[in-house]
């Protein structure tokens, strides 16, 4: 094999410690500074090339991939790539796919505690309306964690051994030291949810989740959206029973924006955009291509 043609599309500037690992005689580099503005354009930039890292805007659709008849490696930069591949096309096609897990997990698992410190303490909302409330200590409230996955390791940690309080956890794989989902449901006054996004876990918390849950209880979700059921969620925060829920990431419907920042706290999915997070998140990617382009694999090849 030639020269390895890597495309990079990322509209953001790639760190350049991470560049530094392709910048050499057996990488011939080329870059993608816009979106594509229809699928023929997008299919254009991969003609010729053997790796694509992308750090998500356009969609690799099944028509698009069909046509990079070169190419043997999607380098995603961060873990949620089916919102932007077709991975059961790109597995069809032979093509690999790799994505940086845990490169964003400290990152995301403060923003996850800083939205906690919101929800309970109300500081935006009083910010806004100049209210004197009495809330609680973070450290005073039993806590639950749903998932215990890189993000959640740190949030566990943080919370633990920062506030001191009592933090519990459950995992879909037993891991030692894991409660049950039913006691996490029951006895939480605070729940973290942060599993992966996907056909099985969606509306993962539902009407009969919620229904277990403390009355009152408040609600953290720093990963996606429809983790929670929407239609569950409405009713919930219309009867009190769930009193706040703070995310990152704006629910499909406008009509959560009737409650106020006491009730429903939400994030424009910033949660990862932070230069640190950025930076190991490229250098995480750029790692996985030299790998997989020197020993046929990588660590981080995703197993659909």
């Amino acid at each position: 094999m030639g020269k390895i043609r890597l495309h990079i599309s990322h509209l953001a500037p790639v760190a350049a410690e991470a560049l530094a690992l392709v910048q050499n005689d057996k990488y011939e580099l080329t870059f993608q500074d816009k979106l594509a503005a229809n699928e023929a354009e997008l299919a254009a930039t991969l003609a010729g090339k053997n790796a694509l890292y992308l750090g998500g805007d356009d969609f690799y659709n099944e028509n698009v991939l069909r046509q990079a008849k070169d190419l043997k490696l999607l380098s995603f930069g961060g873990t949620g790539y089916q919102l932007f591949i077709d991975a059961k096309a790109a597995a069809k096609l032979g093509i690999a796919i790799t994505n940086t897990p845990g490169a964003n997990s400290k990152s995301v698992a403060e923003m996850a505690v800083g939205l906690a410190l919101d929800a309970l303490r109300k500081i935006t909302f009083t910010n806004k309306t100049q209210n004197v409330l009495a809330s609680r200590e973070l450290g005073a409230l039993k806590i639950g964690l749903i998932g215990f996955g890189n993000i959640n390791k740190i949030i566990y940690k943080i919370l633990k051994d920062g506030f001191g309080a009592d933090v519990r956890f459950w995992n879909k794989t037993p891991v030692a030291g894991a409660c049950s989902l039913d006691e996490i449901l029951t006895q939480s006054d605070m729940i973290f949810i942060a599993i992966t996004g996907n056909d099985e876990t969606k509306g993962f918390l539902g009407e009969d989740e919620i229904a277990k849950m403390k009355d009152g209880v408040i609600l953290i979700n720093p990963a996606v959206h429809y983790l929670i059921d929407e239609e569950a969620l409405y009713a919930a925060l219309m009867s009190g029973k769930v009193a706040t829920v703070a995310q990152d990431g704006a629910y499909e419907s406008e009509r959560f924006l009737k409650f106020g920042a006491d009730k429903f706290i939400a994030t424009p999915h910033i949660a990862s955009r932070t230069t640190d997070a950025w930076k190991k998140t490229d250098i995480m990617a750029f790692q996985n291509i030299v790998d997989f382009f020197t020993t046929g694999t990588s660590k981080n090849i995703v197993k659909l």
